[in-house]
């Protein structure tokens, strides 16, 4: 998060004669836009629909902040005022924690429906939904509050390598381009880093293990039953394949989850503990930052279509777990009635 976003405009100040940098530069440039278009497609898809709402909003509004970063790039500067460099760094810094608190009680919800699939019809509702938003969206916000007050923009002399407290008139303007940037100390990378990956990927790994444990245990009670009751292996083995498709489908989401963000916090923690000094920061190790910042803008424009695959057969299994429930109801109901019934006749 430090350094304007790992010095992502660097690659825009490299000599234009310099092939292969121009070439990265393009090609990190085209990256981008396909994120903001897919993404913007996407999530505006699933807002409309109504599913996801809350990521998909999030990730929305991550997309959003996209053509202001491939300006700067482009043209080697910043050159949209202080006010959007505050807004910029902010939704930059909310992908790093609201994202990830919603992806974790989306897992929770994904967890109780499957599992606790009666009291997750009575807690699932709007306000509900609307409220949890509320909540993080406070928690993220007073988290980020560093990124609001200090971010801003600030003027370098390319040609001297000095920094300047403003941007200077006449012929001296032509050697200084603007930076919108973000220092933040260490407090702040460690508590962004605990609360925006390391407790959510806990939270979230721990709440699709604890589906795909129950997934298992399902299909083992289908077979057993098949088995005593002898019927059908169908049933027995559409189980196994849902268990399977599911199970397939959640180590995905908890993969790609990890594939997104370690190596932009690994990225983080390594400046931050001076074992990357952005000082001796080399054109090559500056392609391996923007690529870290790309794959978490890859997540924001992924996540509609990857949670679209994995709800589609996590409601059938919540379809599956209430039916259970209402049998297992039905049958105590009727045992005790015919017990009430065989008593009275007596």
């Amino acid at each position: 998060m430090s350094n304007g976003s790992f010095e992502l405009e660097e690659m825009a100040e490299e000599e234009t004669g310099d092939t292969a940098r121009m070439t990265l530069k393009m090609f990190f440039l085209i990256s981008y836009f396909i994120c903001f278009v897919v993404g913007t497609i996407g999530n505006s898809y699933f807002v409309f629909m109504g599913n996801f709402e809350g990521l998909s909003i999030v990730d929305l509004l991550v997309i959003l902040h996209l053509p202001l970063l491939i300006v700067e790039i482009a043209k080697g500067g910043w050159h949209f005022g202080p006010i959007l460099c505050k807004l910029y760094w902010f939704g930059e810094s909310v992908n790093k924690l609201l994202s990830s608190f919603l992806m974790t009680v989306l897992s929770w919800d994904r967890y109780m429906a499957v599992c606790s699939p009666v009291k997750s019809m009575r807690m699932r509702s709007s306000g509900m939904a609307l409220l949890v938003l509320i909540i993080c969206s406070i928690v993220a916000i007073v988290l980020l509050l560093p990124v609001l007050i200090q971010s801003t923009v600030v003027y370098y002399d390319i040609k001297n390598n000095i920094a300047l407290p403003e941007m200077p008139d006449g012929p001296d303007a032509e050697n200084v381009i603007g930076k919108c940037a973000y220092e933040p100390d260490f407090v702040f990378i460690i508590y962004t880093f605990l609360f925006g990956f390391a407790v959510p990927a806990v939270f979230i790994t721990g709440f699709y293990a604890a589906v795909i444990r129950s997934l298992q245990r399902h299909t083992s009670l289908i077979r057993k039953s098949s088995r005593e009751n002898g019927t059908s292996k169908q049933n027995e083995h559409s189980a196994h394949r849902v268990k399977q498709v599911v199970t397939m489908r959640i180590i995905a989401v908890i993969l790609f989850y990890f594939f997104c963000w370690t190596p932009q916090w690994t990225l983080n923690l390594l400046l931050e503990f001076n074992i990357v000094q952005a000082s001796l920061m080399t054109p090559g190790m500056t392609a391996v930052f923007f690529g870290a910042h790309l794959l978490v803008c890859f997540n924001s424009a992924a996540n509609p279509m990857l949670y679209a695959l994995i709800n589609r057969e996590l409601r059938t299994q919540h379809s599956l777990a209430m039916n259970r429930k209402r049998q297992s109801v039905g049958n105590a109901t009727h045992s005790a009635l015919d017990f009430v019934a065989r008593h009275t006749q007596k």
